[in-house]
């Protein structure tokens, strides 16, 4: 592998690194978020239907697993947009170097 290659793929893994571990702050509050709305709909269900412990707690078991199907869809686009403006920022860098 050339020297240019190589240099562009570490530039690659590295900055998709820092944009995994920088997205995990807005991945979570996000998810924090859907959870919390997944949740208010089952209460506020539960208060225009007959009172159920059962659906209540069917509802909540809905929520929380429909949020979790989509965690990693979240974190992909957080992370996605943050590592291409990573890789562009430093690519741009390295060629006004140059």
């Amino acid at each position: 592998m050339n020297q240019q290659k190589r240099k562009d793929l570490n530039l690659r893994l590295g900055n998709l690194i820092l944009a995994i571990s920088l997205a995990t702050v807005p991945t979570a509050i996000t998810y924090g978020t859907l959870s919390i709305h997944g949740l208010n709909i089952c209460s506020n269900l539960n208060s225009k239907v007959s009172p159920s412990n059962k659906i209540k707690e069917m509802c909540d078991e809905a929520a929380w697993d429909t949020t979790k199907s989509y965690i990693i869809l979240i974190g992909f686009f957080i992370t996605l947009p943050t590592w291409m403006w990573f890789y562009l920022s430093m690519k741009k860098k390295e060629i006004y170097k140059k």
